[in-house]
């Protein structure tokens, strides 16, 4: 794990891309109490729809004996195994259990879920809420939630020093897109999420997520004076915006 980045530095990135919503971060930690103030999730709901306190400085607490959702537990690294009869709840169903029609056929889903590699908390406790720098070794991933524009300039970013394409939008969960995704690439790649049909009521319509890994996100909170947040094109498109 990399040192936290400075502050000072994740203000004036979030500054030069004029957004005012927190950066929410994935972290497993034995320490709960660090948090505060907490939430525990409900029912089966869906952790996004906890996003309205993420935003007003609550934390979610999940353990994989809690109440929330099971696919959400299972992408989280909380429970070892999904719901039975996965590739039939993505397609066409199957007796008593409808199906969503998100992909052609079951064997489609069945290939597309064996490809997934599921991640594991080591404390059995995921929290999700704003970043806490004093709690950065706890870390998983970090999400900015922007609109269209402010994607943008993330994805162009996160590639600012590489010569190969450094964005993926893969096809999941919301949940699994906050963690999963990421780790499967290494941490190297960010990940356009928030595009699971399910949950995206829980967002804004103008809202995705773009999540990293932590390193980075250093590496994007660091991007030296004189890169395209500085330049014209930047400048002249929040111009635009603000007219």
């Amino acid at each position: 794990m990399t040192d936290a980045p400075a502050q000072d530095k994740i203000d004036a990135l979030l500054a030069a891309l004029r957004l005012d919503t927190p950066v929410i971060a994935v972290y497993d930690s034995d320490d709960t109490r660090a948090f505060a103030p907490t939430v525990k999730s409900g029912g089966l709901n869906c952790c996004f729809a906890y996003y309205g306190r993420w935003l007003k400085g609550d934390t979610l607490i999940l353990t994989g004996e809690a109440k929330g959702c099971p696919g959400g537990l299972y992408h989280l690294g909380l429970r070892d195994s999904i719901m039975p009869n996965m590739e039939y709840f993505l397609t066409c169903g199957t007796g008593e259990l409808r199906g969503e029609g998100l992909r052609a056929t079951p064997d489609i889903a069945r290939e597309m879920l064996k490809r997934r590699n599921p991640v594991k908390s080591k404390s059995g406790n995921i929290l999700i809420g704003p970043l806490r720098l004093d709690q950065w070794d706890s870390v998983r991933t970090l999400s900015f939630f922007v609109d269209p524009d402010r994607l943008s300039a993330l994805m162009t970013l996160s590639g600012y020093w590489s010569a190969t394409d450094t964005v993926v939008a893969p096809f999941g969960s919301g949940c699994s897109l906050l963690w999963r995704a990421v780790a499967e690439h290494g941490g190297e790649k960010a990940v356009v999420g928030g595009t699971d049909i399910a949950m995206r009521r829980h967002l804004p319509a103008d809202t995705l997520a773009f999540t990293v890994s932590p390193q980075l996100f250093h590496r994007m909170v660091n991007v030296p004076q004189g890169s395209f947040l500085d330049r014209d094109w930047w400048a002249e498109l929040m111009k635009a915006r603000s007219k």
